[in-house]
């Protein structure tokens, strides 16, 4: 099969995105009983996962639940403390890249709890060295957010806060089991949050969910327009999310992207075409530096909690409660070790890398390099993608997707993926 027959086949294939690898069976040769090895990666970022929410969307692919009584949310955190001591006493030679706490919904905590969650905070970064650039990051709701906690985030160095809105139309959300928050609401809390030491709040929208429209998207920008916030993130609903299903087409999908883009760079939002990061300030990204890192420079990043990821230099792993049949079943005062690691081999990290890159629309070819990743077929692919307008080549090495691109974007970046049931692979 040729490049160009390989892409025409999974133009219009929802199951290619973001997401790698299409089928998790495609890593059981490489999955080892041991603790994925952070030996060659002393440059990291951390991430703490709080499963637990108000409410339950249902677009969300995250492990989640109900936010339980304080006694089992205390023991949750107690037991995620105790595995980022065991991390710290085995790895003690690490510069912190990035922090960012997500979930789920860390604000969704009780203020007891909130306050506790910052104090491990601080113990897990006492004594590292963090880079120049190091900015944390944490994730809530209007609805879960209190003085105390804005001030507990503030206090501890949280400078960002990202905050989730979605849509801003009630029927839309309705049809999500997502509550609506008022925008007096939402106003009063951004003055607040600054007010109290925070100074950039991100807010995310989603496109791609039932019920949208022209109208409906307008709304959200208009919205945007009068709160202001810092930053803006907008993300696609992948189709194989949870009790998603098909309801646009690429082509839809494109126009809702182009209607955000363009209503937003109107307002003064700094982005490139293909990015979904969107920032008043074009110095930084749009994004924490526990997802810059991640996305541009494939970083190495270390997951605590329930079903929490990590990456490093050898592989990836996935913590306790990934694949429970609910999440209450993994919940376990012991602690959320990796149950399952993959030693996984150059092709298969370079893929994963470009995955995530997907989301701001590049990726580099010197990270590719560090993964072993150079000539015969990937520099036919990339000039394929270039010849046909697809990507173009920028700053730094690194690879940018057009607009042409960026319609067919999870076809495009697959292209570059290692093999499992075609011809083209990595030489």
């Amino acid at each position: 099969m040729t490049i160009a027959e390989l892409f025409q086949l999974r133009k219009n294939d929802h199951r290619w995105n973001t997401s790698y690898p299409l089928n998790p069976s495609d890593w059981t040769d490489y999955r080892v009983p041991d603790s994925l090895s952070f030996e060659n990666d002393s440059r990291m970022s951390f991430y703490i996962h709080i499963p637990f929410c108000k409410q339950l969307c249902s677009f969300c692919e995250y492990t989640r639940m109900l936010c339980p009584d304080e006694n089992v949310q205390r023991e949750y955190l107690l037991a995620i403390a105790n595995d980022i001591k065991q991390f710290r006493q085995k790895y003690q030679d690490i510069t912190l890249l990035g922090f960012d706490i997500g979930g789920g919904t860390p604000t969704s905590l009780s203020e007891k709890n909130f306050s506790l969650l910052m104090q491990i905070y601080q113990t897990a970064i006492s004594g590292l060295k963090l880079d120049d650039r190091y900015e944390p990051s944490i994730e809530g709701t209007f609805n879960t957010l209190s003085e105390e906690k804005l001030e507990e985030m503030a206090k501890n160095g949280f400078h960002r806060l990202s905050l989730g809105v979605q849509s801003s139309c009630s029927s839309v959300l309705h049809q999500h089991q997502r509550g609506y928050s008022s925008e007096a609401m939402m106003s009063s809390w951004l003055i607040k949050a600054l007010g109290k030491g925070i100074k950039k709040v991100n807010l995310d929208f989603m496109y791609g969910l039932k019920g949208q429209n022209e109208s409906t998207i307008q709304q959200d920008l208009d919205l945007i327009g009068r709160l202001k916030p810092q930053q803006v993130t907008i993300y696609e609903l992948r189709t194989n999310m949870i009790l998603a299903k098909e309801s646009f087409t690429k082509e839809e999908l494109y126009d809702q992207y182009v209607h955000y883009y363009d209503g937003l760079l109107a307002m003064g939002y700094k982005a490139r075409f293909g990015q979904n990061t969107f920032s008043l300030d074009a110095a930084d990204e749009g994004v924490s530096s526990y997802l810059r890192e991640r996305m541009l420079n494939g970083a190495a990043y270390k997951g605590f909690g329930m079903s929490a990821q990590s990456m490093s230099s050898s592989g990836i792993a996935y913590n306790v409660g990934k694949l429970a049949v609910t999440p209450q079943d993994a919940l376990n005062k012991e602690g959320y070790p990796e149950q399952f690691t993959y030693l996984l081999p150059p092709d298969e990290l370079a893929s994963k890398y470009i995955a995530i890159s997907a989301y701001n629309g590049s990726f580099s070819i010197a990270r590719l390099r560090d993964y072993g990743i150079s000539g015969g077929s990937l520099n036919e692919i990339l000039g394929f993608c270039i010849d046909e307008g697809l990507l173009y080549k920028g700053e730094k090495d690194r690879l940018f997707i057009t607009k042409k691109g960026f319609k067919y974007y999870g076809a495009l970046f697959s292209l570059f993926y290692a093999s499992h049931d075609v011809s083209i692979v990595y030489k």
